[in-house]
C-alpha cells in the first residue's frame, strides 16, 4: 500500500534567527518505492510550513531532478537587518595618561616613561562627532520584518577652552594648554612652560595653573602653582607648591634647602635631603635622610626601593624594600595616626566650638538691638556698635566654616589611616625606629620579609608569605 504524500514529504527547518531554511530529504529504507516530487510540490511544502520568502527556485528544480537524501539543504534565505552604529566621538589626542614609572627588566624603575598631561595647541581639532547611522530592515524566509536596534545621537561635547562648528561636527582648540576628559567634559586650561631651567634667569613662578618645567629647577627659586607641577630635570635648592600633583622626573637633591609642599601626589625618582609634605600618595624609587609626611600611602619602586635616614611617614601605609642599612644609620618610619595629629583635631574641634559659641553671642547682640529699636522706634541698622558686631560675625562665620572644612579633611585622613601597615619586601634593618599610631619600637635585630603592624600588645612583626 502506498503512504500518502505527506508521509514522504521532505523535513523542513527554519533557523532560529529565521534567515534560513533547510529541506532534507528521508533516505529511502530500500522496501518502498522512492518518491518523486516536482518542483512545485516541494514549493507547496515550503509555503505549508510558512516559508514564503526568499526561496531559491533553482534549488527546488535541482532537488526535483536529483533529490539529496539525509542532508539538510539551504533552500530559502531571508535579508538580515543591518545593524545601525551609535553616534560617537572620536578624540584627537591622548586621553589616558601613565602616572606610575615602568619598571626595566633589570628591576630599575623608568621614570621618564610618566606621561603626566596632555597638550595641544590653539587651533587644533580636538574632537571630530560621528553622527547615529541607523539600521535597515530585513525579512525573515517566513515573511516577517526584521527590525534593527534603534540607535541614538550623543549630546555635544561640553566644557571650557574650545570651539565647536555650527553642525556640532567638529571642536577646536580656542587655547594653547593642558587637555583633559572627565565623564564627558572636556577642560582645556593654561599651562606655564618653561624649556630650560628655573632658576635667577628665569625668577620665581608663580601660577594659577600647571606648570611644566622642561629643564631643573635651582638657586633657591621657588615655583607655586594652583595646579600639577612637572619638572624634567634635578630640582636642588628650592621651593615647589603644587595645588595637585607634583611630578620629579630626575629627582630631587635637597642639600637640606629644598622645601615641597604638595596638595596632590608626589611622583619622584629619588628624595635626597628634603622636607617634603603630601596631601595624597607618594612613588619614588628611595627616600635618603629626607623628612617626609604624607596623608596617604607610600610607595617606593624597583631594586633600590629603600628608605635611609630621615623620618617618613604615611598615614595610610608604606611599601618598600628596605628600611635602614647595614651601617646602622638611624631610619624613623611612621604609619596611621600619631598623637599630634590627634591633638591637632581635638584643638581643631575646640576651636570650632568656641567661635561657633561666640558667633551665638554675637546674634544675640544683634537682635538685642533690633529689639530696644523697635521698643524706642530708633533705627539702630547703623549704629557702630551694631555694624561692628556684624562685621565680626561674619568674619567669625567665615572662619568657622573654613575650620569645619579642614576638620572634615582631617577627619578623613584619621578613618584612613586605621590597620595601616609597612610592609619590607627585603630587609628591616637593626636600629630602625618604627612607629605604628602611638606605638613605638626599635629595631634590635635585621629581620627579612617583614610586614610591621599594630597589635593590642604594640608594634608586631609578620613574615610576609608566613
Amino acid at each position: 500500500m502506498a503512504q500518502p504524500i505527506n508521509a514522504l514529504a521532505p523535513k523542513i527547518q527554519v533557523s532560529s534567527d529565521g534567515l534560513e531554511a533547510t529541506m532534507t530529504f528521508k533516505i529511502p529504507d530500500g522496501k518502498s518505492d522512492v518518491p518523486k516530487f516536482t518542483a512545485a510540490q516541494l514549493l507547496g511544502f515550503l509555503h505549508n510550513a510558512n516559508v514564503t520568502f526568499g526561496i531559491d527556485q533553482d534549488m527546488l528544480v535541482k532537488l526535483s531532478n536529483s533529490p539529496i537524501y539525509g542532508k539538510p539543504v539551504k533552500v530559502a534565505e531571508g535579508s538580515a537587518q543591518v545593524q545601525g552604529t551609535p553616534g560617537y566621538f572620536e578624540y584627537h589626542f591622548d586621553t589616558t595618561v601613565n602616572r606610575k614609572p615602568t619598571i626595566r627588566p633589570d628591576g630599575t624603575a623608568d621614570y621618564m616613561s610618566i606621561k603626566t598631561i596632555e597638550t595641544i595647541q590653539e587651533g587644533d581639532v580636538i574632537a571630530t562627532y560621528h553622527p547615529a547611522v541607523q539600521g535597515s530592515r530585513g525579512m525573515s524566509v517566513r515573511g516577517q520584518i526584521l527590525e534593527p536596534k534603534p540607535v541614538r545621537d550623543l549630546p555635544p561635547l561640553i566644557g571650557r577652552g574650545f570651539d565647536r562648528s555650527s553642525d556640532n561636527l567638529t571642536y577646536t582648540a580656542k587655547i594653547t594648554g593642558k587637555i583633559e576628559v572627565n565623564q564627558g567634559k572636556i577642560s582645556i586650561s593654561p599651562v606655564h612652560e618653561v624649556q630650560g631651567d628655573v632658576g635667577i634667569g628665569t625668577g620665581n613662578i608663580k601660577f594659577n595653573g600647571d606648570v611644566i618645567v622642561h629643564g631643573g629647577v635651582h638657586d633657591g627659586a621657588v615655583i607655586d602653582a594652583a595646579g600639577n607641577v612637572i619638572i624634567h630635570g634635578l630640582i636642588e635648592d628650592c621651593d615647589i607648591r603644587a595645588g595637585k600633583d607634583l611630578f620629579l622626573l630626575s629627582g630631587v637633591k635637597g642639600n637640606e634647602k629644598t622645601i615641597i609642599d604638595c596638595k596632590g601626589s608626589v611622583t619622584a625618582q629619588f628624595v635626597e635631603y628634603a622636607i617634603i609634605t603630601c596631601g595624597g600618595d607618594i612613588t619614588a624609587d628611595y627616600f635618603f635622610k629626607s623628612k617626609v609626611s604624607c596623608d596617604g600611602h607610600i610607595e617606593l619602586n624597583g631594586n633600590n626601593a629603600s628608605i635611609i635616614g630621615g623620618y617618613v611617614s604615611a598615614v595610610q601605609g608604606i611599601e618598600v624594600n628596605d628600611i635602614g642599612n647595614s651601617f646602622g644609620t638611624t631610619t624613623n618610619v611612621a604609619v596611621g595616626v600619631d598623637i599630634e595629629r590627634a591633638a591637632e583635631y581635638e584643638m581643631l574641634a575646640k576651636k570650632i566650638q568656641a567661635i561657633s559659641s561666640n558667633v551665638q553671642k554675637i546674634k544675640k547682640g544683634i537682635e538685642e538691638f533690633d529689639r530696644l529699636g523697635e521698643e524706642r522706634g530708633i533705627n539702630y541698622k547703623e549704629d557702630p556698635r551694631r555694624m561692628q558686631l556684624l562685621r565680626v560675625r561674619i568674619r567669625d562665620e567665615a572662619v568657622v566654616l573654613e575650620e569645619t572644612k579642614k576638620l572634615s579633611r582631617l577627619k578623613e585622613v584619621i578613618l584612613s589611616g586605621r590597620g595601616a601597615t609597612i610592609k619590607v619586601f627585603r630587609r628591616l634593618y637593626a636600629g630602625s625606629n618604627i612607629s605604628i599610631d602611638d606605638h613605638h619600637v626599635t629595631i634590635q635585630d635585621t629581620h627579612e620579609k617583614i610586614e610591621i603592624e599594630k597589635s593590642e600588645e604594640g608594634v608586631k612583626l609578620v613574615r610576609i608569605g608566613g
